[in-house]
């Protein structure tokens, strides 16, 4: 099993793992009307992303953030798996950049290709 990234420095901002993102949701957010508890939806990703992972259609998110650190440091946001069009996944990342402008990546889960970069407003 491969190590994932744990929260470190990148050149001055600091990086949140997803899960200690996740984790956070978690304590802050109230449950919902009914049995639906904003967890069981991560819960859900998680696991589609963990078989993506082992079945070679994607790699670790780990990765794929270690790669992007130097051509786009900041904080981490966020971070989904997505299944495009067909059997196609993509990670959709946001970070805060140094500047705090939230830019957004799309990313091809596979190959780790940054297939497209929107720069938005202040954070």
């Amino acid at each position: 099993m491969r190590r994932s990234v744990g929260s470190g420095r990148v050149r001055g901002m600091r990086w949140i793992t997803p899960i200690a993102l996740a984790a956070a949701l978690l304590v802050t957010e109230p449950l919902t009307v009914g049995t639906n508890f904003v967890g069981a939806a991560w819960a859900q990703d998680h696991d589609r992303a963990r078989d993506a992972v082992q079945a070679g259609r994607a790699r670790p998110l780990g990765e794929i953030l270690q790669s992007l650190r130097g051509r786009y440091p900041g904080r981490l946001l966020d971070a989904r798996l997505v299944q495009g069009g067909g059997e196609r996944l993509t990670y959709k990342i946001r970070i805060l950049d140094p500047e705090g402008r939230v830019v957004a990546l799309t990313v091809d889960a596979k190959s780790g290709r940054v297939m497209r970069v929107r720069r938005g407003g202040r954070g």
